[in-house]
């Protein structure tokens, strides 16, 4: 089984299609987990949100998702009427809901069902999670504000004590834009920036092949596939 990881998708659907395809991802052999950030400023959020929450459905036991720091924006804007969401791509994404479902129902199951996704989840060798872990809590005990931890903060924890919440287990997580994935041997940030890097031309979408610990890249720009390493240090 290879494993793979895609996070920070943010409403690219035409990217996240390209990418399965381009990796000849096998689904019913092959284990996918998205980190989160399924929504907001792209094109397609909606379309984005409906494909995952169908190969979850056909695939339940190798397709899995976690929930990012835009899904709960969400959840709080739908639940409590929290008008952040709205300023961070919200209007765009209500708009995109309501042309692909135009039946309320349907469009509030699809809402809410990404609203309800877990905040880590773990296999064998890795830990999932969409930004970063408290080594001060359990890792079932997790705090939700751990959606919105920044890089900084998350890489200035000492190896050892993280290692030590997850039983061993490197943190796979997205949610803070990079250029490049690196590893430590703890963590790796596998958020490429899609439709919110600062650098528009750098702006990507990644699908990482964690068995091979190779990536691929699509920029959305120039509509262009590249193949790398992840990096070590």
């Amino acid at each position: 089984m290879r494993k793979f990881f895609m996070t920070d998708i943010h409403g690219d659907l035409e990217g996240l299609k390209l990418l399965l395809k381009k990796a000849e991802v096998q689904l019913g052999r092959d284990q996918l987990v998205f980190g989160g950030d399924m929504i907001n400023r792209g094109a397609d959020s909606a379309g984005v949100v409906k494909l995952i929450k169908h190969l979850m459905e056909q695939y339940p036991d190798n397709v899995h998702a976690v929930i990012g720091n835009h899904e709960e924006m969400m959840a709080d804007y739908l639940v409590q009427g929290d008008k952040l969401w709205l300023s961070h791509g919200g209007r765009e994404t209500l708009k995109s809901f309501a042309a692909r479902f135009p039946d309320e129902g349907v469009r509030q199951e699809h809402m809410m069902w990404a609203c309800s996704l877990p905040l880590y989840y773990e296999d064998g060798e890795y830990v999932y999670t969409h930004a970063g872990l408290n080594p001060g809590q359990p890792l079932e005990q997790q705090d939700r504000d751990i959606l919105w931890m920044n890089e900084h903060d998350f890489y200035h924890q000492p190896r050892a004590e993280l290692l030590a919440l997850t039983g061993g287990k490197p943190v796979i997580h997205g949610h803070t834009p990079v250029e490049r994935i690196y590893w430590d041997g703890a963590r790796m940030n596998c958020d490429l920036g899609s439709n919110t890097y600062s650098v528009p031309d750098e702006r990507a979408l990644g699908l990482i092949n964690l068995t091979e610990m190779t990536y691929l890249v699509y920029k959305q720009a120039g509509k262009k596939l590249e193949e790398r390493r992840v990096g070590r240090y």
